[in-house]
């Protein structure tokens, strides 16, 4: 069985903040990630899509359509074009 609980941290000690349906004295393994924050995840976000843009040729990106966020479905499923 594998379950995800929030814990905190202090003097050592790990302490779950919620309880854990578990016999007394059984022993599990434990992974631990820190939390991050929203502004964590931003950065990790733009930290990948850097290294993505960053992989390609730059003259590859010159090709795209500029108007691909307005008419996504035209691209992907050959809808009428929207127009301005």
């Amino acid at each position: 069985m594998i379950v995800n609980v929030k814990a905190k941290y202090s003097n050592g000690v790990l302490t779950p903040l919620e309880p854990l349906n578990l016999a007394e004295g059984a022993e599990v393994t434990v992974s631990v990630e820190e939390a991050r924050s929203p502004q964590g995840v931003l950065a990790a976000v733009v930290e990948m899509v850097d290294g993505l843009r960053e992989s390609y040729p730059p003259d590859m990106w010159d090709g795209l359509p500029t108007d691909l966020a307005k008419n996504k479905k035209h691209y992907l499923y050959g809808h009428p074009k929207e127009q301005d």
